[in-house]
């Protein structure tokens, strides 16, 4: 299992790739032997997830990217081709969120939250498929939410787009599966990210209210869920496709 969870420096591309989940993917794929691509809108960290990666002695490609764009995202894959010449697996890690009832929620900001979370894995797929199937083994991850297997309180258009990730991989991986492209999701429960440090800095909710969600009484690392996500688009787990992986501490089980 050890030498089917190395890498051998092949290439994996990890969109919001700048913090949190998507810069603990990084540091966990550069642990098993990848050569790391991070993909995000913030120049400045980036920087800091390679800086991170190459202290790991792996290499690592910085790109500037919105991948709710799909000139961007063309840009990138023609990127990751030019520098690595093909690609092992792709994280869809990039995400936002916004909280509003749904009868107080804009088209605009509709628009903007379905365009990071779920045109962007659209974008990345139908860019990076036909480099995918020319590896061997090749894989893709959608980071989705646990909140895309359950409902939560203000959050329509998050919990839409969530839900679409996990279905839209079922749906990859029933067309792609026969040409042995593996499609998974996982659904990370409420881990401390910067996004939610922030909400509860800013007091939107608090650390005690989100801990008892969860049957293991805590919140996750962003750490955890990488280790998980790592899994995934590794050998090790070959015979993995169409699942959802809920990583969130018992928090969907009640």
């Amino acid at each position: 299992m050890l030498k089917e969870l190395h890498f051998k420096g092949e290439a994996v591309v990890i969109t919001g790739g700048g913090a949190g989940i998507g810069q603990a993917c990084a540091e966990a794929l550069a642990e098993l032997g990848a050569s790391i691509v991070v993909a995000g809108r913030t120049e400045a960290t980036l920087k800091t997830t390679e800086a991170k990666v190459r202290a790991l002695g792996r290499d690592c490609l910085t790109v500037v990217t919105d991948v709710s764009k799909e000139d961007q995202v063309a840009a990138l894959a023609q990127a990751v081709q030019a520098r690595f010449g093909g690609v092992k697996a792709i994280v869809n890690n990039a995400g936002t969120n916004y909280r509003s009832p749904i009868a107080e929620l804009g088209t605009e900001k509709w628009r903007e939250i379905m365009g990071v979370n779920l045109d962007s894995v659209f974008f990345m797929c139908r860019a990076f498929i036909p480099l995918l199937l020319k590896a061997e083994r090749p894989s893709i991850l959608n980071v989705a939410s646990s909140f895309g297997v359950i409902g939560n309180p203000q959050m329509p258009v998050y919990c839409a787009t969530k839900g679409a990730m996990v279905n839209l991989t079922r749906q990859l991986a029933i067309d792609y599966g026969p040409q042995g492209l593996r499609v998974n999701s996982v659904c990370p429960g409420p881990t401390l990210s910067p996004r939610v440090k922030g909400y509860l800095d800013a007091g939107q909710t608090s650390r005690a209210k989100l801990e008892e969600q969860v049957k293991l009484g805590r919140l996750a690392e962003c750490s955890e869920i990488a280790n998980v996500a790592a899994f995934l688009v590794s050998d090790a787990a070959s015979f993995v496709n169409g699942a959802t992986v809920v990583v969130d501490g018992g928090q969907t089980i009640h």
